[in-house]
This record gives C-alpha cells, structure tokens and sequence, in this order.
C-alpha cells in the first residue's frame, strides 16, 4: 500500500504544497519514487514524517476499545475492521482482536479465519505467549488476533479459573507497549470473554441501527454495565454511541436519532455512518471500504467518526 503526496499529506493534517517544501528545505527525507519518477509513501512513512515535523499522534496514550451491542446485524465487525484499518492507515500502530468464533472482524480484512490454527484461545487459557498468535498483516502498522470456531470452548474454560474476569486485561499487559491501539470486535452476548473484554477496555464504542430494536438493545447493554460496575467498581473512561446505516429520509430513521437524543445524549456522537451500498460491496469482498471505495460517504463518514472520537476536529471528548 502506497500513498500519493496529496493523499500523504492530508493524513499528516498538512498541504501537499508544505509537504513539498519541506521535502526540498531537507527537514524530511525525500519521498520514494517508482519506475515512472512518481513520488510515493507507505503507511510507516506516516509516523516518521510526524516525528521530523512534531505532529503528534491522534492517539495520545494507549488506548484499548471495545466494539459491542448485545443486538446482532448492527454492523459492529465491519465498522470496527475498517476503522482500525483506517487508524493504522493514519499511522496508528492498532491491534484488532476479534473475539467472535464465527471469525467477522477477520474476513473483514480478507483474511481466511479458517487457515489460522491458534486464537486467543490458546493464550488466555493455554498460556501460549500472545506474541505468537498476533498476525501481520499487509498494512504494516496494523495486526491482528484472529478468530474462528477454535474460540469456542474459551467460555466453559474460563468458568473454572482463578480471576477468570480479568485474564484478559493481563494478558494484553503484555504487549500493548507495541501498539497505539488495540480494537477488539465482540460477539452481541455477555459471557465471560466479552466481560473480560469489557474489564480490559478504556472506552466503549457502540454502533445502532435507526430502529427500535437496537434502542432496546441499548436498553440492556446499559442496564448490564450497571451491574458490572457494581460488582467489580468498573466504569468505562468514555462510551461513545454513533447510528449506522443511517437514512434521513425514513421517518423510523428520524424517530429513533431522536429517541437517543432524548435518552443517551451523554453518550451520542454527532457523527453518523450514512447508509451505503459501498460499504457491503467491500464486506463482501474481504476488504476495507478505504482501499474499495476511499472516497464513498461511507469512508467519508468513518473518518469523521475517527476524527470526533479522537478530538481532531474539535469534538469534546477523549
């Protein structure tokens, strides 16, 4: 994967014109150039140009966040796969664990789950070294845990061990020195994983369709977290609840965003990922939507959502 000066010098947050001029002042290497004398850079290249320039990273400390909502179909493994692949994009070093055994958030990114014999499986409860079930992947800042019907028995395994709630939380001790950000992809249930999962998280980011299914789904998530905080004094840092697949010309879209603006304003992002065709062409490819569609609504929207969450653009909150 490749960027051109324009496409490089937006992530920067900068023109390519003083991308230009900075390269010919000599304060930044000079890009690679191809066969044809064009001019081009690759995801790594992203946080060195920060570090010569002094731009920061849009992740200020380490973060860990939970992709989840109890309803199935919202649209949670796609959206978390491509906003990873988006961060690590941006020069983000992001680990994705998918903690679903049907394996979602790995053929979201084209990977065959099937070819993989180790999950987190084999780390939480056989203490295999987590390091080496972590998969590389094409994008060089972006790595991933897989998934597939080898998680399964994770849950009745967990039942019977010491400090069963919170193995998870060690075990990414471990390693999240390596990363800026690490995603994890749940299945819509509570169980022991998925409890651990939240115990091991700094922030909670939930996708709902416009329907009032998903607003009971809500209903229960957060009648649930109450209880965790109860029994375990876990609060999540920040919950983030953002529509998906959002139409404004259907008036049960319009009922439910304004459901949640009368219930969960706290908590509700004003980014929306508007409903397009493009982003179920690229599940359906095993792809990101930023590598089938970059300049779809869809990844305009993603980008938003990034950009709000992370206070790029003056949003208020992390």
């Amino acid at each position: 994967m490749v960027y051109s000066p324009m496409s490089f010098a937006k992530i920067l947050g900068i023109t390519k014109h003083e991308l230009l001029e900075k390269e010919s002042e000599g304060i930044v290497p000079p890009a690679k150039r191809n066969a044809r004398q064009e001019r081009y850079y690759k995801p790594e290249d992203v946080i060195k140009y920060r570090n010569y320039l002094g731009i920061s990273s849009p992740v200020k400390s380490i973060r860990k966040q939970l992709f989840l909502n109890f309803k199935g179909g919202t649209g949670k493994s796609t959206l978390s796969a491509s906003y990873g692949f988006r961060l690590a994009q941006r020069g983000v070093r992001t680990l994705l664990i998918d903690l679903d055994p049907q394996g979602h958030l790995t053929q979201c990114l084209g990977l065959n789950n099937q070819q993989y014999p180790k999950t987190l499986f084999n780390a939480l409860i056989e203490k295999e070294d987590i390091e080496k079930i972590i998969i590389k992947t094409d994008l060089s800042t972006l790595d991933i845990i897989p998934s597939n019907l080898n998680l399964s028995p994770v849950e009745l395994s967990l039942f019977s061990m010491n400090s069963r709630e919170f193995r998870l939380r060690r075990l990414l001790m471990s390693v999240e020195k390596n990363y800026e950000l690490i995603i994890m992809d749940a299945s819509p249930s509570i169980g022991l994983l998925n409890l651990n999962a939240i115990l091991a998280s700094n922030d909670l980011l939930i996708p709902v369709l416009a329907d009032f299914l998903s607003y009971h789904g809500l209903k229960i998530l957060f009648e649930t977290l109450s209880t965790i905080e109860e029994d375990f004094s876990f609060v999540f840092e920040n919950i983030f609840i953002f529509l998906n697949r959002y139409n404004d010309s259907h008036r049960i879209c319009r009922r439910s965003k304004k459901a949640l603006e009368t219930h969960y304003e706290k908590y509700l992002l004003n980014t929306m990922i508007r409903q397009d065709t493009r982003i179920a062409e690229a599940t359906s490819q095993g792809t990101s939507i930023f590598l089938f569609a970059p300049s779809s609504k869809g990844a305009a929207d993603i980008d938003h959502l990034i950009d709000e969450i992370f206070r790029l653009k003056g949003a208020d909150r992390v």
